[in-house]
């Protein structure tokens, strides 16, 4: 079993009427998403998507979106998930420079690909539209033999998952199924996941948390529920949905648990199933974490670290020690996984002593790290560093530009970013693409950004814009960028400025403008 759609057809075939996603009250088993995926897949075969392609897929969360995965998979094409909230321009960039070979997109969205794509398009709705294949007609084509269509090969691409770039627009981080299988066999088996669970899905299906979500789950015969993209944000609905839908197995970032902690019916998390809570993308602040320890004590607790690069490479099981009443720091991110070899450098590149109280840039090998960026080498070098252990062949790893640290029971503890990305409510977001965005707005001389602590725990992004004449429509800026990036990535509140301080070198003194 060399491709993640491997999994399914395994559990179609052993136990067919399990459920295998459940969705607002919609259940499909093993057997029905494997057929309809396989229909799919047929479809797209047929519509002249081949193996090695790009296949889009511009969906809100949904039944549909897993059909239309495992159906991409099982024609031998990579998928592209296009974040559903983002601008139209944004979404055509990824359209294009992905060379995508069909997009498969809400009914909404297929006039406007007619207009500014060649592509094929398959709409997940009634498809007024002539120029695209409707989803009961693409259901309804015979199952392609799966074992035809499915890459043999665990190197070939899976999926092409978009990360913001520094440049100003996404960059393509492309994994392959290999590399996803390494994390999901070791995930299964550490968590003990199996056909009993109910697994949450509450991450976009764009972002990196989605494939333990979507794979570890069918890896081990359990129950994908998704989370309603309604109910993302919203920490009172998260905690009926847990107790409701009797999720035992939760995995998100810090930032939503820490919204369901806030909520009234946070108790209700006392009464859930939950055993293993999954935590990544961000710190957990410690009094949070130490809270909702105490309200589900037998649960496992886990903090997961890894960039989309490497999906999850270093994790620590929570100890009691960790949530004690005297400590104050964020529990570490642990140790590397088995499949994962980690380094870390000093500033010239070289790998420092493993030794309590030592720190540099994180660097990770091993079988989970990306093919490589979509279409650019030269980045994909850049992030690549040639670790030379000692006495050991050259090794090639790649760079996190995140900080670490070593504790005195020699866990990484993670100290910040090298470079100016930060994360904001588990979305990695690069600042450079953000001020980018600004200063590409009318009347703007100069712009930087900051991520400032709101004083509960989570990050926000602030502007500090400097126009080229005043007055300055904050109104008309924050609508520029509403048009060009996520809305995860507009910054909360804008600063007029009559100058941005510096520092001795020239650049933006980003500590000044947090203090000002």
């Amino acid at each position: 079993m060399n491709d993640l759609s491997g999994y399914l057809r395994h559990w179609a075939g052993e136990r067919p009427a399990a459920p295998a996603v459940e969705f607002q009250g919609e259940t499909l088993t093993y057997a029905e998403l494997d057929r309809s995926s396989s229909a799919l897949a047929r479809t797209l075969l047929d519509s002249g998507v081949a193996s090695g392609d790009r296949v889009g897929l511009w969906l809100s969360k949904s039944i549909e979106s897993v059909i239309a995965i495992y159906g991409v998979l099982k024609a031998g094409a990579a998928y592209v998930p296009i974040d559903p909230s983002s601008p139209y321009k944004r979404a055509g960039h990824i359209v294009a420079h992905c060379e995508l070979a069909c997009v498969i997109a809400q009914d909404d969205r297929v006039e406007w690909l007619r207009d500014h794509s060649s592509c094929r398009i398959v709409s997940v709705g009634p498809a007024a539209d002539p120029s695209a294949i409707g989803w009961e007609q693409a259901l309804a084509a015979a199952p392609v033999q799966d074992e035809r269509a499915a890459p043999s090969d665990p190197s070939s691409p899976a999926y092409v998952l978009h990360t913001s770039g520094s440049k100003g627009v996404p960059k393509g981080v492309v994994l392959s199924h290999g590399n996803a299988r390494a994390f999901v066999e070791w995930a299964v088996e550490e968590f003990g996941l199996g056909p009993s669970d109910r697994i949450s899905g509450h991450a976009p299906l764009h972002f990196d948390l989605s494939i333990l979500d979507l794979f570890a789950t069918c890896r081990a015969g359990g129950c994908l529920v998704l989370v309603p993209e309604s109910q993302s944000g919203l920490g009172g609905a998260l905690n009926k949905f847990v107790t409701e839908k009797r999720i035992t197995v939760w995995y998100s970032v810090p930032g939503a648990l820490t919204r369901m902690l806030a909520a009234k019916n946070s108790p209700l998390l006392a009464e859930t199933s939950l055993r293993v809570v999954l935590f990544a993308g961000e710190p957990f602040p410690i009094a949070q974490l130490r809270r909702l320890h105490s309200l589900v004590p037998e649960a496992g607790f886990y903090n997961l670290y890894g960039p989309t690069e490497t999906n999850v490479c270093v994790f620590h099981r929570v100890r009691p020690s960790d949530v004690a009443e005297q400590r104050t720091r964020p529990v570490p991110i642990g140790r590397p996984c088995p499949y994962a070899e980690t380094f870390v450098v000093d500033r010239s590149g070289r790998p420092v002593e493993q030794e309590p109280g030592r720190s540099g840039e994180l660097c990770v090998a091993g079988d989970s790290v990306m093919l490589g960026y979509w279409r650019d080498d030269d980045l994909t070098a850049a992030r690549t560093a040639l670790i030379r252990p000692d006495g050991a062949e050259p090794l090639e790893a790649y760079r996190t530009g995140d900080l670490v640290r070593l504790d005195d029971d020699l866990n990484y503890e993670f100290c910040g970013r090298e470079d100016d990305m930060v994360k904001i409510r588990g979305h990695r977001v690069e600042i450079g693409e953000i001020e980018a965005v600004l200063a590409s707005a009318g009347n703007v001389r100069e712009a930087a950004c900051v991520a400032v602590d709101d004083g509960s725990g989570e990050r926000t992004l602030e502007a500090y814009v400097v126009p080229e004449a005043h007055p300055l429509d904050v109104s008309r800026l924050r609508r520029h960028c509403l048009a060009e990036i996520p809305r995860y990535m507009v910054p909360e509140r804008f600063h007029v400025s009559a100058a941005l301080p510096v520092t001795a070198t020239g650049k933006v003194d980003r500590n000044r403008l947090v203090e000002s």
